[in-house]
C-alpha cells in the first residue's frame, strides 16, 4: 500500500478475509484499537468482530508473545551490558 493508514489498511484486510471461503462465517478477535472500531469500517455479513473486553492482557496472544520474547532477551540483555555507562 502506497501509505499506512491503519482503517484503511484494515479495511483491506476485511475486504479480502469475506473473499476467501465467502460461504463460511468468520469470527475475528480482536483488542479495542481505535481503528478495530472505526465508524467508516465495512464489515461484511460473513465476518463478526468480537473485541476483547478492556485491559484484558492475559486473554491478548500478542501479549503472551511479548512476555516469552521479554523472559527470553532481557536476561541476555542484562549480562551483555551490565550497566549504561556509555563513556567506556
Amino acid at each position: 500500500m502506497p501509505y499506512c493508514n491503519t482503517t484503511d489498511c484494515f479495511q483491506v484486510f476485511l475486504n479480502e478475509f469475506a473473499c476467501h471461503h465467502s460461504s463460511e462465517y468468520k469470527i475475528i478477535v480482536l483488542d479495542n484499537g481505535a481503528f478495530h472500531k472505526a465508524a467508516k469500517l465495512i464489515v461484511q455479513p460473513n465476518i463478526a468482530l468480537f473485541f476483547l473486553p478492556p485491559y484484558s492482557l492475559g486473554l491478548n496472544p500478542a501479549e503472551k508473545a511479548g512476555q516469552f520474547l521479554k523472559r527470553k532477551l532481557l536476561p541476555a540483555h542484562s549480562a551483555i551490558f551490565s550497566n549504561l555507562n556509555w563513556s567506556n
